[in-house]
């Protein structure tokens, strides 16, 4: 993970060679890297056919970049938190949905029906803009490679996840 341009960056950890071939993700004012000094460098993941990551929200911005295959991304409102389960912060998945959402148990989260969500299908060169607190669901519909920076905070949804109630776990 590297610092691009930036020369105050922790050397450690740097990875010069990703922001070469990815100069986009270099930390400068974008729409994107609205925080330059705050971005959390560059990360990759790849995924095989049917690999979901669980519904969840992040705490900063986020920019994604889908370099090969297709991902399918269910995404929604943080306004849509109670209706979506969320589990209560200090759990182990905090910002995570108590809902399967492969499998839902709609006797045990009715309100999860009346969610209101939106559904992207990314290919190779789409890029992605998720606002802090957003919620996303992410099914990897063929072997996939993404790379994706993170850069602040951006407020103006936290109201919403603040007002949230959570899912309280039965015991």
């Amino acid at each position: 993970i590297g610092c691009g341009d930036m020369r105050s960056c922790d050397k450690k950890t740097n990875s010069e060679a990703l922001f070469d071939e990815l100069p986009f993700f270099q930390p400068q004012q974008s729409v994107y890297i609205v925080e330059p000094k705050a971005q959390r460098g560059i990360h990759c993941r790849f995924g095989m056919r049917g690999v979901i990551a669980e519904n969840h929200y992040d705490g900063s911005r986020n920019m994604v970049a889908l370099l090969g295959g297709e991902r399918r991304y269910i995404l929604a409102h943080p306004d849509q938190c109670t209706p979506l389960y969320l589990l209560p912060k200090g759990h182990p998945s905090g910002r995570h949905s108590a809902v399967d959402w492969s499998n839902p148990d709609w006797e045990a989260f009715p309100d999860f029906a009346g969610a209101r969500a939106n559904e992207i299908v990314m290919q190779a060169g789409d890029v992605l803009y998720l606002p802090t607190f957003w919620f996303h669901y992410i099914i990897s519909l063929e072997i996939n490679f993404q790379c994706n920076t993170r850069s602040g905070i951006e407020y103006s949804n936290k109201g919403s996840i603040d007002r949230c109630e959570a899912y309280k776990i039965p015991e």
